[in-house]
């Protein structure tokens, strides 16, 4: 093994930082940039130092304009329109002479920093105050409480549905608020305990009702007994 000299270590710590597994350099954020010609024309293309002014690109027609976009890092570019064949620069964007004394058209594309960044912040959520995890133990006034109320629109389930005069009548459409939820049937004529769920599934709808007979109370011979 050679020994390192020290012009060779100097020239490893001048020489550019690499990145990612193949060794390649870090590469520079993209910018969309649109380049736009509004002075006519039938076939417009543009030509720039984006690529050392080797090729040309066709712009698309788009109502009055002819427009392209390109993906460019950030830095300052000339180019310049052929319109028909003929070499033009648009007068109503910057321009700027070349070394050969030409008129060219310059943009300079910058990489999009927010300028507030504190407004930006501002659309996120806001965190969860450490109260809201905590879970303290019920005690014997929570018990005694009357259970909250429960919202009317709740109430809509199928199982309270008036029953229709035609028998091949089809239900109404369920609302999505009373979708997985559980229900009792209200009503104290029926003699027994009427529960039931309405799920959906793509465009159908399924509802699944469960009853229990209700226990009788009898009195014989000056004695109460429950049929269960």
């Amino acid at each position: 093994m050679e020994p390192i000299s020290r012009a060779d270590e100097l020239a490893n710590r001048n020489a550019p930082e690499f990145h990612g597994v193949a060794g390649w350099p870090a590469q520079p954020k993209l910018m969309p940039v649109v380049i736009v010609w509004s002075h006519g024309g039938s076939h417009v293309e543009v030509e720039g130092s984006f690529d050392n002014w080797t090729t040309r690109q066709p712009l698309q027609k788009s109502g009055k304009d002819f427009t392209i976009i390109k993906l460019l890092p950030p830095g300052v570019y000339q180019y310049k329109f052929i319109v028909d064949g003929e070499w033009k620069y648009d007068p109503n964007q910057p321009a700027m002479f070349d070394e050969m004394r030409n008129v060219n058209n310059v943009i300079e594309v910058h990489e999009y920093v927010p300028e507030n960044l504190e407004g930006v912040s501002g659309f996120d959520p806001p965190p969860s105050p450490p109260s809201s995890y905590n879970c303290p133990t019920p005690v014997a006034d929570d018990y005694a409480k009357e259970p909250p109320v429960m919202p009317p629109h709740l109430q809509l389930t199928l199982l309270n549905v008036p029953p229709a005069l035609d028998a091949q009548a089809v239900l109404p459409r369920p609302q999505h608020v009373i979708l997985n939820h559980v229900y009792c049937q209200r009503g104290q004529n029926v003699q027994a305990l009427v529960v039931g769920t309405t799920s959906r599934y793509k465009s159908k709808y399924i509802t699944t009702v469960m009853y229990k007979p209700k226990a009788r109370r009898r009195v014989l011979d000056g004695s109460i007994r429950t049929d269960q």
